[in-house]
């Protein structure tokens, strides 16, 4: 925030409730900063000098690391349409001032604890995706991801949209998408099931596309949209990753 007074008040009641908090007047060397100390949220004013909040909303947004970190937005802007801007720019949350400290407290505890459910997700997701590269590996299939540092992104001469997961052996590869309940709601699902679809007419060798859930309530929803809209798609539950 870029009035002293309110950035004093916010630090002084929050550190009476035990949690840490830096302050930054603009947004000059906001991402740096967040970047040292690590922040579970943010909460951003969109009135700041040099680049105001939306501008850095959407750096943040964009960010491979800061875009992980929830935000809420801190404005005088009360009108529905500059709430919607935030909204659908990524903010997780919205406050207008004048506000109540204990409602932002309030605020922060409840996108914390999505934030938290989402880390679980990521977390259940990377355990499955680690248990399956380790399955393909000792089948001596080639292992392509974007989420696992020692593997490339996809085969040379890739020319499609890049899954979660591709392996290959021999001429066929098989492609894997991971979705949750939060990713199968959103309005770019489909066109993203679509996309996938496409890796069958672009690329030259045989290719099975499957899109890996973990509840059958999931698998339900995802099978009848594949279905609806006549996808070459598999659709797998896997409720449970091994560890060994």
């Amino acid at each position: 925030d870029d009035e002293p007074e309110i950035r004093e008040v916010i630090e002084q009641f929050f550190k009476s409730r035990e949690m840490d908090v830096v302050t930054l007047a603009d947004g000059s060397n906001a991402v740096e900063r967040i970047i040292q100390y690590e922040p579970d949220v943010i909460i951003l004013d969109i009135n700041l000098p040099g680049k105001n909040g939306m501008d850095l909303l959407s750096i943040f947004k964009n960010h491979p690391i800061v875009s992980a970190i929830p935000v809420i937005m801190l404005t005088g802007r009360g009108a529905p349409k500059s709430q919607i801007e935030g909204l659908v720019s990524g903010a997780d949350d919205y406050v207008v001032k004048p506000f109540d400290l204990n409602i932002l407290y309030a605020r922060v505890i409840s996108v914390l604890r999505r934030s938290l459910k989402r880390s679980r997700q990521k977390y259940s997701e990377m355990n499955l995706l680690r248990y399956l590269v380790r399955r393909y590996t000792k089948r001596d299939y080639e292992i392509y991801t974007k989420y696992i540092d020692e593997y490339e992104d996809h085969p040379k001469y890739w020319k499609a949209f890049v899954p979660d997961l591709i392996i290959e052996k021999g001429n066929k590869y098989r492609c894997y998408l991971f979705e949750t309940t939060q990713s199968i709601v959103e309005e770019a699902f489909i066109e993203r099931l679509k996309t996938f679809a496409e890796i069958i007419t672009l690329w030259p060798k045989p290719v099975e596309l499957n899109v890996i859930v973990r509840t059958k309530d999931n698998e339900r929803v995802v099978r009848r949209i594949i279905e609806e809209h006549r996808l070459p798609i598999n659709v797998k539950l896997i409720k449970k990753s091994n560890s060994s």
